[in-house]
C-alpha cells in the first residue's frame, strides 16, 4: 500500500469516527431532553395535584397558586421548545463560492495566496472582519459566524451548542433561549417558595401528615436547586447580551475593545426589538439579517438594520 493510499485511509477513518462521535452526543443529547420533559412532568403533577389539590385547603390560595404556576409554566415550556425546535441559521446562498473559487482555494496551500483569494471571493459580502473559509461546509463565514462541530454545519451568530436542548443557541433562537431561562429561574423560585410554605406547616403540625408530605420536600429541593444553576446562567447570558457579544466571541476574544458594542439600550434591542410588547413572548423579534452587523463606530442607528416587520427567521433562511 503505497503512502498516499495510507493517508487517504487514515483521513476516512478520522472521518468517520468523527461523525460517530458527533451521533453519540447528538442521542445522549435527545436522552437529555426528554429526561427534562420527563422531570418538568413531574414537578407538574407534584406541584397541581399533591401541592395545590391535595394539601392547600383554602380556595383563594389554590386559585392563586395554580394561576401563577399555570402563567409561568406555559411561558416556559414555550420557550424552551422554540428554542429546542428552532433550526440554527446557515450563511446565505451568496456566502458560497462557485465550483472554480473553490477548487482554486482547495488547490493551494500558500497562506498569503489563500488569504488573497479569500478576499478577492468575499470583496461583494461587506464582511467588515476577518474573511475566513470553512472547508467542510465550503462557505465564506460572515462575521460572527463559527461552524458547530456537533450539529457539523456553519451557524449565524453562534453563541453555544447545548446539550440541554439538542441543538445550537444562535441568531436564530438566542432570544428564545434567554426567555426560557428567565421564565425558569421564575418558575422555580414561586414553586420553591409554595413548597417550602407547605413543608413548614408539615413541620409546624399545622398540616396534618399524608402521602404529599415528601413529595412536596422533594419538589422543594429540587426547585431551589434548579432556581440557583438557572439563575446563575441567567446573569452570565444576561450580561453578554448587555455587552452584545456571544459565548463564543467572550471565550475566544483576546481583545479588550469588543466592536459590537452599541450600549446597553441598543444591544437589547438587537435581541429582543423594537417593539416591547415582543420582548417577553417566544416571537422571533431580533434586529437584523444574521450576518451584518452594526458596530459601534458606525453612525448608522441600529434601526436601519431591522426588518420592518418582525417575522421568522425561518422563512428567511434560505
Amino acid at each position: 500500500m503505497s503512502n498516499e493510499e495510507k493517508d487517504t485511509k487514515i483521513t476516512i477513518n478520522e472521518k468517520e469516527e468523527e461523525e460517530y462521535q458527533r451521533s453519540c452526543m447528538r442521542k445522549i443529547s435527545r436522552i437529555v431532553v426528554l429526561l427534562l420533559i420527563g422531570l418538568l412532568a413531574t414537578c407538574y403533577y407534584i406541584f397541581v395535584v399533591e401541592l395545590c389539590i391535595f394539601t392547600v385547603q383554602l380556595l383563594e390560595a389554590k386559585v392563586t397558586f395554580l394561576v401563577i404556576f399555570h402563567l409561568l409554566f406555559l411561558l416556559c415550556v414555550w420557550c424552551y421548545l422554540r428554542t429546542v425546535m428552532m433550526p440554527p441559521v446557515v450563511p446565505p446562498e451568496k456566502f458560497r463560492p462557485s465550483e472554480a473559487d473553490k477548487q482554486l482555494y482547495l488547490s493551494d496551500e500558500r497562506p498569503q495566496v489563500l488569504q488573497e483569494i479569500l478576499i478577492r471571493m468575499a470583496k461583494d459580502l461587506h464582511i467588515k472582519k476577518a474573511v475566513r473559509y470553512c472547508t467542510t461546509c465550503h462557505v465564506i463565514k460572515p462575521d460572527r459566524c463559527h461552524h458547530c462541530p456537533v450539529c457539523n454545519v456553519c451557524i449565524l451568530k453562534l453563541d453555544h451548542h447545548c446539550g440541554f436542548l439538542n441543538n445550537c443557541v444562535g441568531f436564530s433562537n438566542y432570544k428564545f433561549f434567554l426567555l426560557a431561562v428567565m421564565y425558569g429561574v421564575l418558575l422555580c423560585i414561586f414553586t420553591s417558595a409554595v413548597s417550602l410554605y407547605c413543608s413548614i406547616l408539615f413541620w409546624t403540625h399545622q398540616l396534618p401528615n399524608s402521602p404529599s408530605k415528601v413529595p412536596i420536600i422533594v419538589l422543594f429541593s429540587l426547585t431551589t436547586f434548579f432556581a440557583i444553576m438557572l439563575f446563575r446562567l441567567f446573569l452570565d447570558h444576561f450580561e453578554l447580551a448587555l455587552r452584545n457579544i456571544t459565548d463564543r466571541e467572550d471565550t475566544d476574544n483576546t481583545e479588550e475593545f469588543n466592536p459590537y458594542n452599541l450600549g446597553f439600550s441598543k444591544n437589547l434591542r438587537e435581541v429582543f426589538g423594537n417593539e416591547k410588547k415582543y420582548w417577553f413572548l417566544p416571537i422571533f423579534s431580533s434586529l437584523g439579517d444574521g450576518f451584518s452587523f452594526p458596530m459601534g463606530e458606525a453612525t448608522m442607528d441600529i434601526e436601519k438594520n431591522a426588518a420592518n416587520v418582525p417575522k421568522p427567521v425561518s422563512e428567511n433562511q434560505n
